[in-house]
């Protein structure tokens, strides 16, 4: 599914774990399974043949089954596929292609997360402005505003490695799931191969139980909005007027090709462009969920189109965030400069609270609110224009003007709670199942 060699070897790989599996249950003779065996590196040599005999069945198995035995001796031919259909070929050979897909992703995403831990403690303590609706709210701490992302992380490696592991199973239930082709032996059969794969095993056919792959797509839709949002954050945060982190510099680095000042974040627009793509592709698994019967006519094809493209714009979307944070720069004196923008209203709470210990909430909220306005029409800054209304006021608080840095709130301890549950996760959780050896 995601190139055409890895997948004609998965194809492979897939019915010779049949065959030798049969013949490990007494199904097939020694002498079959030796010649059936060489067959593991065979390549179409008329690529094109093969394609036009894919489009004329609709799918690959019977050319694929073809062209092996044309490569057998004649006493070794009509010994493959026994008992299986071409979805149990193709969802189990797929079912390995997303297990080793899934397992590039976790590596990304443990090296993305990573960057965002190693932030989060760098900065756990660097005050900033935080902002709500855009506009600024309350101070709080760069490493705090990392540590959210690295909160996401955490659970996106989560799910991802659970996703993975819960499609990374066997496919061998036979034209309509009943495994009356497969025999007696098709539970069996279905471990022996399944063992042989490094896949697990269902006791249910899912030829049109499509929740597995769907819950891959869905993962990386996940993970990929969360690239996003980091994307769309960096583009505000490194905005000419705000200025508070900016991408990596270099030679022509974001230039333009008439406004020789440019330096647009090509980083942040790149990753938005495959994670945005990887959510539109992974939508359309919900699609390929709605098969009816016991076959599919028409939504499994879709699948063959969404899900390697949610694969791929995944890793792309990461390997982008991880060259984005590699070569972040954050600016921590711009950061404590423009918290004192707009006569430093971002202290408007703290004033008030502490206010309130004396004149009650909803006094102190009026106070503050005439303070602010005071502040933006007179030209002034915060404590001077509160003394206006109250001179008493700065009798009422033990440090006057308070300071950004007393109110940061519990930034520092989130941090380090952040840092420990990403470390617990990525370290301590179980990998997915571990791959085999192709036969």
């Amino acid at each position: 599914m995601l190139d055409f060699d890895g997948t004609f070897a998965a194809w492979i790989a897939v019915e010779l774990a049949l065959a030798e599996s049969q013949a490990e249950l007494g199904l097939l003779d020694d002498a079959v399974i030796e010649e059936i065996r060489q067959l593991r590196d065979q390549r179409p040599a008329d690529l094109e043949k093969f394609r036009q005999s894919a489009m004329n069945v609709g799918y690959p198995i019977v050319g694929l089954v073809e062209l092996l035995n044309e490569d057998l001796p004649p006493s070794a031919r009509g010994y493959l596929h026994l008992g299986a259909t071409t979805q149990d070929i193709m969802d189990s050979a797929a079912a390995l292609q997303v297990r080793d897909a899934g397992r590039i992703l976790c590596e990304q995403l443990t090296g993305y997360g990573d960057l965002l831990a190693d932030l989060t403690q760098r900065h756990a303590a660097t005050p900033m402005a935080g902002r709500t609706h855009a506009h600024h709210a309350v101070p709080t701490t760069f490493g705090l505003k990392c540590a959210v992302y690295l909160g996401e992380a955490t659970r996106n490696l989560e799910r991802m490695r659970a996703a993975i592991d819960r499609a990374a199973i066997v496919s061998l239930f036979g034209a309509a799931g009943t495994s009356a082709a497969l025999g007696p032996h098709a539970a069996e059969l279905r471990v022996c191969v399944a063992a042989r794969l490094g896949l697990g095993t269902a006791d249910l056919p899912w030829h049109v139980s499509r929740d597995r792959f769907a819950e891959v797509a869905f993962s990386c839709a996940l993970t990929c909005a969360s690239l996003a949002r980091l994307a769309r954050e960096v583009i505000d945060l490194s905005r000419t007027e705000i200025g508070e982190v900016s991408e990596s510099d270099g030679w022509h680095r974001g230039a333009s090709s008439t406004m020789p000042q440019k330096r647009n974040p090509v980083s942040c627009e790149a990753v938005l462009g495959m994670a945005l793509a990887a959510q539109g592709s992974a939508a359309l698994m919900m699609r390929a969920m709605e098969a009816g019967h016991e076959r599919a006519a028409g939504e499994w094809q879709l699948e063959w189109k969404a899900l390697p493209e949610t694969l791929r714009g995944t890793s792309s979307a990461l390997v982008l965030a991880i060259g984005l944070l590699h070569g972040l720069a954050v600016h921590p004196d711009t950061m404590l400069r423009n918290l004192s923008l707009d006569h430093g209203l971002v202290m408007a709470e703290a004033y008030m609270l502490g206010l309130a210990r004396t004149v009650g909430r909803e006094a102190a909220h009026d106070l503050l609110y005439r303070a602010a306005r005071v502040a933006r029409e007179e030209d002034v800054a915060l404590p001077e224009a509160l003394l206006q209304i109250e001179p008493a006021a700065a009798s009422t608080f033990p440090q006057w003007p308070v300071e950004v840095t007393s109110y940061l709130g519990e930034a520092r301890p989130a941090c380090q709670a952040a840092v420990a549950a990403w470390a617990a996760t990525r370290d301590g959780g179980q990998p997915y199942r571990e791959a085999a050896p192709i036969p």
